[in-house]
């Protein structure tokens, strides 16, 4: 049976992505969209794709509905060589989807959960999981049904010798349990952006939760959008800044963001490296439209960073 370097286990839904809009809806009013794609969504399968994409070997666990959606999100899955044989496909429920309202510098999101919400840990089949070398798990807080067991599942995969990431999203309720603690203990890579490391440590700045999270996970990463990102592990500090692009769809860029991270890193944990990589594949992402399609090859990749000579480490 063929080994994976990572299995991603998550949310799976469609992307209805808005474009060219004036301005946000408003109540009892009508605004028009310059532009509309409807494409794979979610961000554990962008982080599938984007990774398999640089040329690692990616399996998927999820759940989907057996419908119109749920086909879009396997056959991009598929195009990008991403092995579903751990997606279970279901008739009583439907493929989530999110309405994606997209600004040059900003977006703004509304998502209707179906199979995202029952997906738990009942469904996953720990034989496809120990094909990999490493687990990575997004949007913690999109999935309730995973919650509960979110710590035995990473528990399992390190007992398995897999390495894990860990990126948990926005939680939509902003509760921000602290349950969520017993799931780092066993996280190697956490990934959270700004307001989401703020809102689950409690701290009042990047730098405090950043020190208070490291205290769980191993290597946390903490990504600050046009501020660039800081990261933290055994003690060191490293920060980029941000390579100049003219963005124009900022979807899924935290997304591209990981897979160019943990792409060098599991090679050889090397970080500098990691947030050099994870720095310019946010950057690629952000030029393009959706974040299913954005994120480079490692040849793209590679002449970006060629043509891009700037330091984005701060001395």
């Amino acid at each position: 049976m063929t080994k994976l370097d990572v299995v991603v286990v998550g949310e799976l839904n469609a992307d209805l992505i808005l474009e060219g809009i004036s301005s946000f809806p408003e109540i009892g009013k009508e605004k028009l969209a310059n532009q509309m794609t409807l494409t794979m969504g979610s961000a554990s399968a962008i982080l599938a794709t984007n990774i398999a994409r640089l040329g690692l070997e990616v399996g998927f666990l999820g759940k989907i509905g057996r419908d119109l959606l749920g086909g879009v999100v396997l056959d991009t899955l598929r195009m990008r060589k991403v092995d579903c044989s751990g997606i279970s496909i279901h008739d009583a429920v439907k493929t989530g989807l999110t309405v994606v309202m997209s600004f040059p510098h900003d977006y703004a999101m509304l998502t209707y959960m179906g199979a995202m919400q029952d997906f738990s840990i009942q469904d996953v089949d720990f034989d496809f999981l120990k094909r990999g070398r490493h687990m990575h798990l997004s949007s913690y807080y999109l999935q309730p049904g995973m919650q509960p067991d979110c710590a035995e599942l990473f528990r399992k995969a390190k007992e398995a010798g897999l390495t894990t990431s860990f990126d948990p999203g926005w939680d939509p309720h902003e509760k921000w349990d602290k349950a969520i603690y017993q799931v780092l203990n066993h996280v190697d890579v956490f990934l959270p952006n700004e307001q989401e490391a703020l809102k689950i440590s409690g701290m009042h700045t990047i730098e405090d939760a950043l020190v208070q999270l490291n205290e769980h996970a191993s290597t946390v990463v903490i990504t600050c959008g046009s501020r660039g990102a800081i990261g933290r592990c055994e003690g060191k500090v490293i920060k980029t800044s941000v390579f100049k692009v003219k963005p124009i769809d900022t979807t899924g860029a935290g997304d591209s963001f990981n897979s160019g991270f943990l792409y060098p890193w599991l090679q050889n944990r090397d970080m500098r490296k990691a947030m050099l990589y994870g720095t310019a594949c946010g950057a690629i992402a952000t030029t393009k439209l959706g974040g299913a399609t954005a994120s480079p090859t490692l040849n793209e990749l590679e002449q970006f960073l060629k043509s891009h000579p700037e330091t984005i480490f701060p001395e």
